[in-house]
């Protein structure tokens, strides 16, 4: 698998004040706006930037210096943002420039930024993941350079123009709104709260990726004025994440709360009815849900951080959770519905855990009666199951051995237990926990287990469709891309090996999608150990 030590570097660019053109009226917003969207990226919570430049009412030139020299040594995997907000105003040709505090209308292709100079930056920059965002007015008119350079001949021949998302706060005829009152510009206020709330993550997979967080800022910004966010996307090859939402991926929230009832049911606190209808209710979509489901996910959110007790969330359920045709038909015979709440608590409730008595009786018998005889056995050799799966080899005690590498895997991620690794939850760390935690691990008899390189974790991804030419998955892979019967549950994992040009980044490897990054070490990954075959 191709290495793609990821860098982000994001220009942020706020044009506020026009000392030399009486033309242009100065603007309360931009400096704000760039603040905020800073504050957003560089946080290891949400963007986790390796580095952002701020400017705030600079020269054109001294910008312009700046965007070419990050987009000229940006590398192929590296992720360039430029964000703009301030005055648009369109040459005689109708393309867009971008006012600086230097700008003069009556030279301004000279004294501004224009929008082809960034396109030809673009142009030839080798990387392949660009963003362009400008909050001003006629933004939109950005696509008569870029969107033309998209279809011309000498781009499509040059592969490494590829994947420039281009986002505007208008269309090209309209102008960008500052709403009296509003701390923000219309368009920045929900480009960062998209993000900062998680609202932006639609797939709730715990990252906003560039087209959720469009179809988030439109439709926000359409409720509230008349301006109409643009959006073009040239090149992107899957999904361009921006940030971390912040929030827990859905399914990784929907395992927890089911691990969390199966818990409680096999403990005799749940009947089997009340589970049944919680699995349900926890895996409807949310526009299926109607009120009372919302309000019984509510219980279930509770009972699982610990807000109620099991006791106080049977009581609430059964008030609350619990319905019957007359119910749903608007039926409000009270003494009715009272007569059913009670033959359900006195045959289902009841009755269930009166089964459950019998049979935590007979399996305690069946367990002495076992044990009795264990006891009483003649000396026998230990002989431990193992079986062959492709190039692995489960030894039956929760390790792997891969026959092609010759090392040793433990089969869960740290904090999974189980057959197939479903019982518990998967322990995060920051990097550089893990480093200290994981040295010489005892399990399964040996005590040297450890963090594996960034290599030996890349050995693991597995694609069902084979790589491409640089080595990455082909579209139309499975996710996650491992071997899931062997490896079952496995997320991003956190590799041993630093990163030699930034002290402060570590490389993991996401099995989302198979590829390896460099990220902040403050970030939490799963990890799973390994030692070397003997």
């Amino acid at each position: 698998m191709a290495e793609t030590a990821e860098k982000r570097y994001a220009i942020l660019i706020a044009s506020s004040s026009y000392p030399k053109e009486p033309g242009l009226k100065d603007l309360r917003c931009p400096e704000n706006d760039v603040d905020a969207l800073d504050a957003v990226l560089r946080s290891s919570d949400f963007g986790g930037f390796t580095e952002t430049f701020v400017f705030k009412n600079r020269p054109s030139h001294e910008v312009l210096e700046r965007i070419e020299t990050v987009l000229g040594e940006a590398g192929q995997h590296d992720l360039v943002l430029i964000y703009f907000s301030g005055h648009g105003k369109l040459n005689p040709a109708g393309q867009l420039c971008l006012a600086t505090a230097n700008t003069k209308l009556r030279a301004l292709g000279s004294t501004s930024i224009p929008a082809g100079s960034i396109k030809s930056y673009f142009d030839h920059s080798a990387s392949r993941k660009k963003i362009l965002l400008l909050d001003c007015c006629y933004s939109g008119a950005v696509g008569k350079d870029f969107a033309r350079g998209g279809v011309d001949d000498q781009l499509q021949l040059v592969s490494r123009g590829q994947g420039t998302f281009i986002m505007t706060a208008s269309t090209g005829i309209e102008v960008a709104v500052e709403k009296e009152g509003d701390k923000y510009g219309l368009f920045t206020k929900h480009l960062v709260a998209g993000i900062r709330s998680g609202e932006a993550d639609k797939n709730e997979d715990g990252f906003v990726d560039m087209q959720e967080l469009y179809e988030y800022v439109h439709e926000k910004v359409q409720g509230e004025g008349a301006q109409e966010p643009m959006k073009w996307d040239l090149h992107v090859k899957g999904k361009l994440v921006v940030a971390r939402s912040g929030r827990e991926a859905k399914e990784q929230w929907r395992k927890k709360l089911r691990a969390i009832l199966y818990k409680l049911a096999a403990q005799g606190w749940l009947s089997d009815g009340i589970v049944s209808k919680a699995v349900h209710i926890i895996s409807l979509p949310d526009k299926e849900m109607t009120t009372k489901d919302r309000e019984c996910l509510l219980l279930i959110e509770q009972l699982a951080d610990e807000r109620i007790s099991t006791g106080n969330f049977v009581e609430c359920w059964v008030k609350t959770c619990l319905s019957n045709e007359s119910e749903q038909k608007g039926d409000k015979d009270t003494p009715s519905r009272t007569k059913n709440l009670w033959n359900w608590l006195l045959y289902d409730v009841f009755a269930d855990l009166l089964l459950r008595f019998v049979f935590a009786g007979f399996i305690v018998a069946i367990g002495w009666w076992s044990l009795k005889q264990w006891v009483s056995r003649p000396e026998t050799v230990s002989v431990r199951e193992e079986r062959t799966i492709g190039q692995y080899i489960n030894h039956g005690d929760g390790t792997i051995t891969d026959t092609k590498t010759g090392l040793m895997w433990k089969r869960c991620s740290e904090g999974l237990s189980g057959v197939n690794c479903e019982d518990g939850k998967a322990k995060e760390y920051t990097w550089n926990d893990a480093v200290k935690r994981f040295k010489n691990v005892e399990y399964a008899g040996y005590a040297d287990w450890r963090l594996p390189t960034v290599d030996e974790l890349k050995t693991l991804v597995y694609c069902s469709k084979g790589k491409d030419r640089e080595g990455d998955c082909k579209n139309g892979y499975e996710s996650p891309t491992i071997n899931q019967q062997v490896f079952p549950n496995t997320d991003s994992v956190w590799s041993g090996s630093p990163d030699a040009d930034y002290s402060v980044n570590a490389w993991y490897v996401d099995f989302y999608d198979g590829y390896s990054h460099i990220l902040n070490r403050t970030y939490n990954f799963a990890v799973r150990l390994v030692r070397d075959g003997q």
